[in-house]
């Protein structure tokens, strides 16, 4: 077997000095560079972890004077995360040997099948596997971050069933939901029925391929409270812990909505206005224009002027409310 000529640095904590020689003797025979430190407690092993972070792997005896056993697995998994254990013992166990591995242990191997050979595989595959998972979880915490520190809510559903099953900061502050209540509710459970999208002018709606407000992805969403949310999503398919799922950016657009109901209601106030204007001021104007034409008129017995001065004092009356309620909508607007 050729010896591999990677440096390692490699802990030993074991505390029979002729099963320790031994192994040394294997991992010697398996690598040219290396550093191996022995120790024999778990009060050493604390002391030398606190001291130094630059470890490869650790081998550890189950049974050392200060504490043995599935309490020395949990102690040392909890005390190590950036480097894999290869659990030693002289006693076969196949169950706690699962129950060792769950906990976080990288590697499980009876003394009496140690060799050489099996040491250096052991070695090589348990650090080269360690820093594959540390990168998995390197990546996985990089997506758990952006899913729940985007500004956006996000909200993630079990694309059978459509219940909810995770949702960022930023979507229950929009909602008012906590976790808890959102989890219990189906991702349509959010949405209403409203006629505003029916309602809104598309004269006033950018509705091209790049615009965010769109009467097509226009949705209504209801918060905790009662308040309507007027929202855009898009949707992707992804698998969350092992379940086939679609995760929805949602963007609130109630702000713009609003604006633009608030634009449509001073449009319609404009239209009364104008209306207003073209019909119902002629009306009086159009009788008061008649009415001193026939004052200008020469003097005639037919001509009752007392009657007509009330009628032009009556429609005039009449213009100035309709000028006070023109005046009143345009202060509206």
């Amino acid at each position: 077997m050729i010896a591999e000529s990677q440096f390692y640095r490699i802990v030993v904590v074991e505390d029979n000095l002729g099963d320790f020689v031994l192994l040394e003797e294997y991992i010697s025979d398996s690598f040219l560079r290396i550093e191996v430190v022995h120790l024999s407690t778990y009060k050493e092993f604390v002391q030398i972890i606190s001291e130094r972070s630059d470890f490869d792997i650790v081998f550890l005896d189950l049974t050392l004077p200060d504490k043995y056993g599935i309490e020395l697995i949990k102690a040392c998994t909890e005390l190590i995360s950036a480097m894999p254990i290869i659990v030693l013992t002289g006693y076969p166990d196949f169950e706690f040997a699962k129950q060792s591995l769950s906990l976080g242990v990288s590697d499980y191997l009876l003394k009496e099948d140690l060799s050489a050979t099996t040491v250096h595989k052991c070695v090589i595959y348990n650090i080269e596997r360690h820093k594959s998972i540390l990168k998995i979880k390197e990546s996985e915490q990089y997506y758990s971050d952006l899913f729940h520190l985007s500004p956006n809510p996000l909200l993630v559903y079990d694309e059978k069933s459509q219940l909810i099953l995770d949702v960022n900061a930023a979507a229950i502050e929009t909602y008012q939901f906590n976790l808890e209540q959102f989890q219990v509710k189906k991702i349509d459970d959010l949405r209403i029925e409203n006629t505003i999208c029916a309602e809104m002018d598309d004269n006033l709606v950018v509705t091209n391929k790049q615009s965010k407000l769109s009467l097509d992805s226009l949705e209504c969403h209801q918060k905790k409270n009662g308040e309507l949310l007027y929202v855009a999503s898009s949707k992707n398919n992804v698998i969350y812990q092992g379940i086939a799922s679609v995760i929805v950016s949602i963007e609130n657009l109630t702000k713009e909505v609003l604006y633009i109901q608030e634009i449509q209601l001073q449009n319609k106030k404009l239209r009364q206005i104008a209306w207003m204007q073209s019909h119902v001021v002629r009306a009086p104007v159009a009788r008061i224009m008649g009415l001193i034409y026939l004052l200008s008129q020469e003097p005639s017995k037919d001509i009752d002027h007392e009657h007509i001065y009330k009628m032009v004092l009556k429609s005039s009356i009449e213009l100035d409310d309709v000028i006070r309620d023109i005046t009143q909508k345009t202060n509206e607007i």
